[in-house]
């Protein structure tokens, strides 16, 4: 607000007038003078009467007042007549005076960031009118809740990948059905789907079974003005970010078989022999996506359970990798291992290919590809990023949501890797596990 400043440091001239005497970090205090008028502002007595004070509490630089406080405007030698709060959306402020009319206070705090208007009246000891208007805005929350949504920025993604929103804190149990009206997901052509809380600080949200090819999908969240308890309040502004599915890019991997079967779009384009993992460090059961993809990785032992110094140790630069789990399980290249692939599993729980088809298979693959492990021993983990999105049925799926819409609630798919091609499998695990069988390691061979 600009106010009138007087013409010489010791006298205030003006028609009738608000000018600033005093601003600190308690208050910011307005006198409305009236010098000029005929009548005067004199008691009385003959002395001159003093003049009103209007304040507003607890401001700071810039009209900011906190969030967190009620509004508190007053007048000091006089009495507020009116005074209309609004935001720039035309909401009115309620609020309340004291018995004298010098106080007026708001019925309630305020959002953080939230811009205010006040429009406002008093007379001063001499029933004299002043009216001013101030533009204010309040604090911002010191805590925030912050959203990163993935996949993002016009990707190409597999059919398998979710879409997913990391916070940087952990959401209450009692917040994330408010939290998850403020997220949204939205396709085309149109998908029913539900969220999924990973953990404190994740949520997923996909469809019944595996995206259609050629899906169009924009993720977004608005928490703003989001009070999560404790100080903490929703990050301002919202956000989305858009992502594409690809073809659809599901291989088969045969534990007992030792082969991997590898679909596009439905049909069957490549046979691969395979070696997974031994009796010692199985790989694990069920439906994994490609979580990352590296030319090269260098995989030490040691991350695997067998140290530096043990039999067994290694350490080699391994081509052609495409991360399955965060357990250490890889689809990659492995020339020691070719005249094993096919017939018998001696790998530390990665899926080995010759170095040809691994890296054919590596060039051909999409993040979120599905890479689905059958007939082994090691049930999936609920916990590892690989395998939590697509091991358990719609139903567990959707009670692991806080606010599931009543479309996901009335759906009843089948288990997404019963609608895979060529899927003929001895035996599944239809429920994911919290906890391996097998303790998680970071890179395996």
């Amino acid at each position: 607000m600009r106010l009138p400043r007087p013409s010489s440091k010791g006298a205030l001239v003006a028609i009738p007038t608000v000018v600033v005497v005093a601003a600190a970090v308690v208050g910011i205090t307005l006198v409305a003078t009236n010098n000029s008028s005929p009548h005067g502002q004199v008691s009385t007595s003959g002395k001159p009467l003093p003049a009103a004070e209007f304040q507003v509490q607890h401001i700071r630089p810039h009209h900011a007042v906190p969030f967190n406080r009620r509004l508190h405007l007053s007048v000091r030698h006089g009495a507020l007549t009116d005074v209309v709060v609004n935001t720039p959306t035309g909401q009115q402020i309620d609020g309340t005076f004291n018995r004298t009319h010098s106080v007026w206070r708001s019925a309630s705090s305020f959002m953080p960031l939230t811009r205010l208007r006040a429009s406002v009246s008093y007379t001063d000891l001499a029933h004299h009118v002043t009216t001013t208007t101030i533009r204010l805005r309040t604090t911002d929350a010191k805590r925030h809740l912050n959203a990163l949504l993935s996949p993002g920025g016009g990707d190409t993604v597999g059919v398998g990948s979710p879409a997913a929103v990391i916070f940087d804190r952990d959401v209450p149990t009692g917040m994330r059905a408010a939290v998850e009206r403020r997220l949204s997901v939205t396709t085309q052509p149109a998908v029913v789907g539900a969220w999924h809380w990973m953990s404190s600080r994740e949520v997923h949200w996909r469809p019944p079974t595996y995206w259609k090819p050629g899906t169009k999908v924009t993720i977004s969240s608005d928490l703003a003005g989001l009070n999560l308890g404790h100080g903490v309040w929703g990050a301002a502004g919202m956000h989305s970010t858009s992502y594409k599915i690809g073809a659809a890019h599901i291989s088969e991997v045969d534990i007992a078989a030792h082969t991997m079967r590898v679909y596009d779009n439905g049909k069957l384009i490549r046979t691969f022999p395979v070696s997974t993992g031994r009796d010692q460090y199985p790989t694990m059961d069920g439906v994994h996506i490609a979580i990352e993809k590296s030319s090269v990785v260098q995989m030490d032992s040691a991350t695997v359970g067998i140290p530096k110094g043990s039999p067994g140790y290694y350490n080699e630069t391994v081509y052609w990798d495409v991360r399955i789990s965060n357990g250490g399980e890889f689809v990659h290249a492995a020339p020691w291992s070719v005249g094993d692939q096919g017939h018998v599993n001696v790998s530390h729980g990665c899926v080995n290919l010759s170095t040809a088809n691994a890296q054919w298979f590596y060039n051909w693959s999409l993040r979120g590809d599905v890479i689905d492990v059958f007939n082994g021993v090691r049930p999936p983990s609920s916990t590892d990023p690989g395998t939590a999105d697509w091991n358990m049925s719609w139903k567990d799926w959707v009670a692991g949501a806080a606010a599931p819409t009543q479309a996901a609630l009335n759906l009843h798919p089948p288990m997404a890797h019963n609608t895979e091609p060529g899927f003929a499998p001895v035996h599944h695990h239809a429920k994911s596990h919290k906890k391996s069988h097998h303790k998680a390691s970071n890179t395996s061979a």
